[in-house]
């Protein structure tokens, strides 16, 4: 599902120890890592009072990416195995088989197998990319691998929105102000072109990650979307703490339905995340993060299999309609919680210990929500291939 990697980073494994100074000849080299995730946990729907077991972000990926030469880079990421117990429905897991704990990305030939798959090619202060990749989003939270997330915490923009797509990325670095201007291509949700602009510097102790990306869906009556993305990143010691703003938001859960197919990849409304990390030198790191997502009630939401248009639960036929306070109340959730990681081996990360809870998608105008816990251990095998 998403997103998650760092726009053209896998350029820096030219300076990687791993794929440069141990290579047979400088600038090439190549590994691949096999990441399993198990996550086990519990929640509790408050609304309808009923507790069920969770698997959280139990899943299984592999990452392979190098150096064919010191300007030349790839990156290839798959993901084998997904779990569908951390939806939050109730189910007695001692009863089901097991297909319905997890699946088979493989199977069926769906697209989230991989996540991505592209070649770099950097000469001198240009960067060029072609290839699956994620689709040019500013913000931190789509920073970090898909398999370092936990899903319960993430905004519905993050668990919903279809981020990898097939693109040329065209980028300049600016070394003097440490920034990099970026121009993208893709090919859209539903096979429109979008075209993206984003922005990324450091300056000081605080990064930036803007961008822009106008898309074009079948059923918008706007001839173009525009997705807007502004993330920060403020460095204070052992701690960083991110802000992102979308004004588009995810699918809410609540709102799914049978008979409807999704036409609109990110939902008109507002995404807020905000995350606090501790990351102190030692074996341990912890944080807290809160996502806000709101619906615009007077915006479209997807069409119905005969044609017409649907509208958030809280608009009939797009004339918003009172609450029983006489006013119109917006659409959205608030979802997150406190996580904690534990690495025991010595000299390495690559075993972590990981415990989270917290509050997942609260419905702030309607009341409802759900409590989550999750315990797992996601270990990260590394084999150098050349």
């Amino acid at each position: 599902m998403k997103r998650i990697l760092v726009l053209l980073a896998v350029l820096a494994l030219s300076s990687s120890p791993l794929f440069s100074q141990e290579a047979d000849e400088p600038g090439r080299g190549a590994g691949l890592s096999v990441i399993p995730r198990v996550d086990i946990g519990g929640i509790y729907d408050g609304e309808g009072e009923s507790f069920a077991p969770s698997f959280g972000n139990t899943s299984l990926y592999t990452l392979f990416e190098g150096n064919i030469s010191d300007k030349w880079s790839f990156s290839v990421a798959n993901h084998w195995i997904q779990a569908d117990g951390w939806s939050g429905a109730s189910f007695d897991a001692l009863k089901l088989p097991s297909t319905d704990l997890y699946h088979f990305n493989f199977e069926g030939n769906t697209p989230n197998f991989i996540d991505w798959a592209y070649l770099c090619f950097a000469p001198g202060d240009f960067e060029f990319t072609i290839g699956k990749q994620p689709l040019l989003m500013g913000g931190f939270e789509f920073d970090n691998y898909d398999f370092d997330v936990n899903p319960f915490m993430a905004s519905e923009l993050w668990n919903t929105y279809t981020c990898y797509r097939p693109a040329f990325n065209a980028a300049y670095n600016i070394a003097a102000i440490e920034s990099q201007a970026v121009l993208q291509l893709a090919s859209g949700p539903q096979g429109f072109l979008s075209l993206g602009l984003g922005w990324n510097g450091t300056y000081g102790p605080l990064s930036i990650k803007y961008s822009a990306l106008s898309y074009k869906t079948q059923y918008s009556n706007d001839p173009n979307e525009l997705l807007l993305s502004l993330g920060h990143s403020l460095e204070l010691g052992d701690f960083t703490l991110n802000l992102d703003y979308f004004n588009r938001c995810g699918d809410p859960n609540y709102l799914y339905d049978d008979d409807v197919t999704i036409a609109f990849p990110a939902v008109h409304g507002h995404t807020v995340v905000a995350s606090l990390l501790w990351a102190p030198e030692g074996k341990w790191d912890a944080g807290i993060k809160c996502a806000f997502n709101g619906v615009d009630p007077e915006a479209p939401y997807g069409f119905f299999t005969d044609g017409t248009v649907r509208y958030p639960a809280n608009v009939i036929d797009g004339t918003p309609y009172l609450t029983t306070d006489g006013e119109v109340k917006e659409q959205g959730t608030i979802n997150g919680g406190a996580w904690a990681s534990w690495y025991p081996l010595a000299d390495s990360k690559d075993l972590r210990i990981q415990a989270a809870a917290g509050l997942n998608a609260y419905n702030y105008s309607m009341g409802g929500g759900s409590l989550f816990f999750t315990l797992g251990a996601t270990w990260n095998f590394n084999i150098k291939l050349w």
